[in-house]
């Protein structure tokens, strides 16, 4: 599929809620609870950034998010997505690359993730941005199924 034209990466809204859920649901064998979105919302070092498309003035609909903590020095990426009908657009990539560059731009060294021993193109996409794996986790996710954990060290001297 070709890349999206026009699209924005942009803060998450309470009203943005169901279309990042009904990604969720698509995309996850074990998704999140509306619930952990909205609460993260409220978290002042939690973020949820979206993939949009603007028309003119218009955003269009959701088209992915990531959702992400940044605790002192540490950014921690727990979920990110891209709609199953838009998948292999850049979307992921331009999630990842945006929150790269706010942990850059706050300084952040250090960058982890867990990902799913089965998911091989997110892993080949972190690998792209230069996280390494650095161990397992036994029966992480809910189903069983082992994660991978990631890691990226950054050196901004």
């Amino acid at each position: 599929m070709a890349a999206l034209h026009g699209l924005e990466i942009v803060p998450m809204e309470l009203a943005d809620l169901d279309q990042v859920v009904e990604i969720e649901q698509l995309s996850s064998p074990s998704p999140w609870a509306p619930k952990l979105f909205a609460e993260d919302l409220a978290r002042d070092w939690a973020r949820i950034d979206l993939a949009r498309v603007r028309t003119g003035a218009a955003l269009g609909p959701v088209l992915g998010f990531a959702c992400y903590w940044l605790v002192h020095d540490e950014l921690h990426l727990l979920n990110i997505a891209a709609h199953p009908d838009h998948r292999r657009r850049g979307i992921g990539r331009r999630l990842l690359a945006h929150m790269l560059a706010v942990a850059e731009a706050r300084g952040t060294r250090y960058l982890t993730l867990e990902v799913r021993d089965s998911n091989h193109p997110a892993q080949a996409l972190y690998r792209g941005y230069g996280f390494d794996e650095v161990g397992r986790r036994a029966r992480y996710y809910s189903d069983g199924e082992d994660a991978i954990v990631m890691t990226l060290t950054r050196d901004f001297d």
